[in-house]
């Protein structure tokens, strides 16, 4: 019990006994003029008594606050029990002569404890809830916007207020003219939404939520990226399949990153990518990795037969295995490997133990920078790791054999990216031979909040006070989220012929530099202001631009709007050979400038990093001169 609970406690049970004492003494007086001396000390005893016992039973831990009636019942019962028991005995002569109570006496001190326990506990009530409330408002009312006048947003305004969540709805925000100016429940609609920031400043708005469900995620975008993000906290509605899950408190979120790319969170997994996974042994090598992870997360929601997560990593392995098991129990048949894809014997022994249905391949090393300085091991791990699983699913017979790949693989500028390429040779050169394994890839961009991406390095940097580093302000690139990806991955394999090569739609291409903007405003600084935004210069393998994978003159359409399916020839398996033969003794060398040098030779689209970022500024637009 704190300090000031304990002096709560004290201060009723001592007013409790005051108030018993003074109303036996004051009814003593109306019927017989006098007090005796045996009747105060009767009172006193009595008066104790009532108080003790309900300390006893914890009757003073009771919150007034709530539940008055229950509460005074509860209280009533104790003080009543006992004195019904001194009422009856007051009838016996030699009882009532000793203590001085009589009948008449005792119902008046009846009477009277009534009136005092209603309006002492009603006055207890009274005073807390004032001091509460005036306590709470002194703590926080959020002076709350919405944007959006329509049913959802007047549906937010009422819920608010219902729930006394601390906010006070002072404004609404519309586009729409016949809105704009009335008046909701005694709130004014101001407009249109692109004022937003000068309604905000006039009345001090602390808390803007956006309640949109029906609009666009373009539209979404629009309205995110007019906020200032200062010291107000966004929230945001989200889209009205969700909104009717569950009640609107509870759908209520911050506005995230991906509003302002304007990337919404999307199902894509439909019941055939499901019963192409259902009951089937799944390896998923680089399964602790932030796609591999996730990829483990969507294979297990389709009851997957068993998932094998292979790693090399073992940190990253037990937080997916953790969180797997914490979901699912023993309701998903959870296996963890923590090998290297370059120990071939080790690899072996997983297919030979497990003899897995499919196989996704997610491992590799993918910072871009860290492998220009590391190129063996980026092509030791990248290169050799992929033929050794690709082998391996040949010789125990999996089904279906599955890549990720990147759009760094796209006219590679950096050895990463140059690794990549090669793997989807390889893959693709093992698809042409008449066998029972069939082969695919995916390729796509950058994903939001991925360990090697610049969002969880500028949140750090934001963090720390800044400032937040930039390599150069007119670096763009293609944005999904995590889940996103690894759906339409998942989901292209299971549509995949042997050999193709899926090439995801990324969108819209986005500024880092806006990037770094909007998630400083989302912590609630101004850019270049609270939080520096300094340049940096291009790392080494590094490119202004990602090359746009989409270029539907050049791709297939499937039944996914945001999956494509590349005409690409792929090599003959002879001459992959014969590349990785060159590959090989390089790594035997162990130089890294000699097996850049064989890179170059093996990957003709390889370009060095200046001839790619030869661009010219036409306003805010970056046009590429060469590509």
């Amino acid at each position: 019990m704190t300090k000031k609970k304990l002096i709560y406690n004290v201060g009723i049970m001592l007013a409790d006994f005051i108030a018993y004492f003074v109303i036996c003494l004051f009814s003593s007086l109306l019927f017989k003029g006098n007090i005796a001396y045996n009747f105060v000390m009767s009172a006193l005893v009595l008066s104790a008594l009532k108080v003790i016992i309900s300390f006893i039973l914890k009757n003073y831990n009771l919150l007034w606050m709530y539940s008055i009636r229950h509460n005074l019942v509860r209280f009533g019962i104790v003080v009543y029990a006992l004195d019904l028991i001194v009422l009856i005995l007051s009838q016996l002569p030699d009882i009532s002569n000793f203590t001085g109570f009589s009948f008449r006496i005792y119902t008046i001190v009846m009477i009277t404890e009534f009136a005092y326990m209603g309006t002492s506990r009603y006055l207890i009530s009274y005073v807390l809830n004032k001091y509460y409330h005036k306590k709470k408002k002194a703590d926080k009312i959020n002076r709350t916007l919405i944007i959006g006048a329509g049913n959802a947003g007047v549906m937010v305004r009422n819920e608010l207020c219902t729930l006394e969540l601390g906010n006070k709805v002072v404004a609404f925000l519309d586009d729409s003219k016949d809105k704009i100016g009335t008046y909701i429940n005694g709130v004014k609609v101001y407009g249109p939404i692109d004022k937003v920031n000068e309604v905000v400043d006039s009345l001090d708005i602390e808390k803007i939520i956006i309640a949109l469900p029906s609009a666009g995620i373009t539209r979404i975008k629009e309205i995110t990226n007019l906020i200032d993000y200062k010291n107000e906290e966004v929230l945001i509605l989200p889209d009205k399949t969700k909104l009717l899950q569950s009640d609107i408190s509870t759908n209520i979120r911050k506005v995230e990153i991906a509003d302002l790319l304007g990337r919404k969170t999307i199902d894509v997994v439909d019941e055939n990518t499901a019963n192409f996974y259902k009951d089937k042994v799944v390896l998923i090598t680089g399964g602790g990795g932030s796609i591999g992870s996730e990829l483990c997360r969507q294979v297990a929601k389709m009851n997957p037969k068993q998932i094998i997560v292979l790693d090399i990593y073992e940190n990253c392995a037990y937080d997916i295995q953790q969180e797997l098991k914490f979901k699912y129990g023993n309701n998903l048949d959870l296996k963890i490997e923590i090998i290297s894809i370059t120990n071939k014997p080790a690899l072996e022994r997983v297919f030979e133990k497990y003899k897995p249905n499919i196989v996704v391949m997610a491992a590799a090393h993918k910072h871009v920078p860290l492998m220009e300085n590391n190129v063996v091991e980026a092509v030791e791990n990248n290169v050799f790791g992929t033929l050794n699983t690709v082998e391996l699913a040949e010789k125990y017979g999996v089904d279906r054999v599955h890549m990720v790949s990147t759009d760094k693989a796209v006219n590679p500028t950096s050895v990463m990216g140059a690794t990549k390429r090669i793997c989807e040779m390889i893959v693709q050169a093992h698809s042409s031979i008449e066998q029972h394994t069939t082969f695919s890839i995916t390729r796509f961009g950058n994903v939001l909040g991925s360990a090697g991406s610049v969002i969880p390095l500028f949140k750090r940097q934001i963090e720390a006070g800044g400032p937040v580093t930039l390599t150069d302000y007119r670096i763009i690139r293609y944005f999904m989220t995590i889940p996103e990806a690894s759906q339409l991955v998942l989901q292209s394999a299971s549509m995949a012929k042997n050999g193709e090569l899926f090439v995801l739609d990324m969108g819209e291409p986005v500024k880092i530099y806006d990037l770094a903007k909007n998630l400083i405003r989302l912590s609630g600084f101004e850019p270049d202001v609270d939080i520096k935004i300094i340049e940096t210069g291009l790392r080494p393998g590094e490119k202004l631009y990602e090359e746009l994978l989409v270029k539907t003159e050049e791709l297939d359409k499937t039944d996914n709007e945001l999956i494509f399916i590349e005409r690409d020839k792929p090599l003959e398996l002879e001459k992959v050979n014969e590349m990785l033969e060159l590959l090989q003794k390089a790594v035997n060398k162990g130089n890294d400038e000699n097996m850049k040098n064989i890179i170059k030779k093996v990957v003709p689209t390889f370009i060095e990093k200046e001839e790619a970022n030869k661009v010219i500024k036409n306003g805010d637009k970056v046009l590429v001169a060469a590509r």
